[in-house]
């Protein structure tokens, strides 16, 4: 990944952490998007250099699109981007699922993750070459009980994934999903 610069979504904890040191040791730089300003300075901190920090709320579009603006001001290029950035919501029975929590699920999972691609593919397109890898679940493909708003929300992601990936067959952007379990 010499050379190349990696926008990750929630990089500055878990998953999108780890994916921002293996980016690292593989040559790449990369620019942490999180909402948690405390958690992403520790986090730039740990990593050392070929790393750049925004914080930004993807539940958000104004901040998403902020947070674009800067990391294309910033670097000649975004080459990769890992959406990482997901909340799990409460684990209780769908009849007894709070809506807010439903809805922030929602706006966390499936809303910041199209915002992220909306104001990055065309940075992408630009330069006819991009890697966007989504974060789903295998929640997404098989539902989890008692989490029926994070499988809804990650069933989401991969219908999003196919129908960007096919947007996008006839450029130099590949779009692709994870379905992890536990991690």
């Amino acid at each position: 990944l010499k050379g190349r610069h990696a926008v990750i979504t929630g990089g500055a904890v878990g998953l999108g952490f780890g994916i921002a040191q293996r980016m690292l040791a593989s040559g790449a730089t990369v620019t942490l998007w999180d909402r948690n300003a405390e958690a992403l300075a520790q986090a730039s901190a740990s990593l050392g250099s070929g790393v750049d920090t925004v914080q930004v709320d993807v539940a958000a579009h104004a901040s998403v699109a902020e947070a674009a603006r800067q990391t294309g001001a910033a670097h000649a290029a975004v080459d990769i981007l890992v959406n990482s950035a997901g909340i799990t919501g409460p684990n209780v029975k769908l009849w007894d699922y709070p809506p807010q929590d439903w809805e922030q699920v929602q706006q966390v999972n499936v809303n910041g993750l199209f915002f992220c691609c909306r104001e990055i593919v065309p940075l992408m397109r630009a330069q006819n070459y991009g890697r966007i890898v989504n974060i789903a679940s295998v929640a997404g493909k098989d539902g989890n009980p008692n989490a029926s708003a994070y499988s809804a929300s990650k069933a989401a992601v991969i219908g999003l994934t196919k129908s960007l990936g096919k947007e996008l067959a006839d450029t130099g952007i590949r779009v692709n999903c994870i379905t992890p379990a536990a991690v």
